[in-house]
């Protein structure tokens, strides 16, 4: 936990080292103007080849990585996994996974963060009875308030395995999915024993998207995405083994 502190704040200063050192010399706009970019792709490729490995597979083992899982058969794409190892079993896990859901009692992660997006999340940290009601596949999660995004800030269950698995989809994937096709992106989560005492909270993110799509996420949506991701696991895995 240390490290990925450590590297994150690391990632906040980079902009402040990148303006110092642009800075350094102005002698001319082309000297600055070539520092800076030289300087952007250095960081580009520590990134690239450094933090993002980490970043993307955060907190899974190797094992853990490679592990073929139920929702895999939905799509044939790229995959990263994240993992906490929670010390309980999967009947203590499961009722905050069902809970899940801005209509429900959040996503356990940074609130702050989601509502910059206007997502109008508020976390619920207790069971809550009334959000006790059994997810089934074709149901709908909400990400965002339904009245934001046009009513689009949603996916579905593709597969809800209880105790096991929770598999989402977007409407035209499950559309795909029904008709014996395969997904463009799904996101799932699944417990997986360790031993009689401990269990693997896993989420998987896999896509199978058009290059224009994966430069946007790259450049866009991994970063927030692990930030709130990883928030999640912990809080998950806190709140599972209390």
């Amino acid at each position: 936990m240390r490290k990925m502190y450590v590297k994150l704040i690391t990632i906040s200063a980079l902009p402040f080292a990148l303006l110092y050192i642009c800075n350094m010399n102005k002698r001319t706009r082309y000297t600055r103007l070539g520092k800076f970019f030289g300087v952007f792709f250095l960081l580009l490729i520590v990134h690239h080849f450094v933090i993002r490995p980490w970043m993307l597979d955060w907190g899974a083992p190797k094992k853990i990585e490679k592990l073929t899982l139920s929702g895999d058969r939905f799509i044939n794409g790229r995959s990263h996994t994240r993992a906490v190892l929670i010390h309980t079993t999967p009947d203590k896990i499961w009722p905050w996974l069902v809970q899940m859901g801005q209509e429900r009692g959040g996503m356990y992660s940074y609130t702050w963060l989601e509502n910059i997006v206007l997502a109008d999340m508020k976390n619920t940290y207790v069971i809550r009875p009334e959000f006790q009601k059994p997810r089934m596949q074709g149901d709908t999660i909400w990400l965002a308030n339904k009245r934001r995004y046009k009513g689009k800030g949603h996916q579905i269950f593709a597969e809800v395995i209880p105790e096991k698995s929770v598999i989402m989809v977007g409407d035209q994937d499950y559309m795909r999915i029904q008709n014996g096709q395969t997904a463009t992106g799904a996101w799932s989560f699944y417990l997986v024993p360790q031993d009689e005492e401990s269990t693997w909270l896993i989420a998987r993110s896999t896509e199978d998207e058009t290059i224009g799509k994966r430069v946007l996420r790259y450049f866009t949506y991994e970063i927030p995405h692990f930030i709130m991701e990883q928030k999640m696991l912990r809080t998950v895995k806190r709140l599972s083994e209390a």
